[in-house]
């Protein structure tokens, strides 16, 4: 297989030196975003444990009444007493 050059037209004017983009859109666009590292906005406190998955609140701690002993909001339902503590029934 033989290789041929063949010498074309440049189908679209050169620029002489680079630039940024051109065109028909707003130079806004081609800038570069602002990265934002610190999301707390001054005098907003994030507290201990709170996450985007709990809308950026602490995870609430109850305290049986019968046995004292310290429980998440989310374990009321299946919390048990501790044996010899209290009066053995559910929080």
């Amino acid at each position: 297989m033989s290789i041929e050059r063949v010498e074309t037209k440049q189908g679209h004017p050169v620029p002489k030196s680079s630039h940024g983009a051109r065109g028909p859109f707003p130079p806004e666009i081609f800038f570069r975003p602002e990265v934002i590292n610190n999301y707390a906005r001054p005098g907003d406190e994030i507290l201990e444990g709170a996450t985007a998955q709990n809308n950026f609140r602490p995870p609430k701690v109850f305290k049986c009444r019968d046995c004292s002993m310290l429980v998440l909001e989310h374990e009321i339902p299946d919390h048990e007493c501790q044996e010899g503590e209290g009066s053995g029934q559910d929080a």
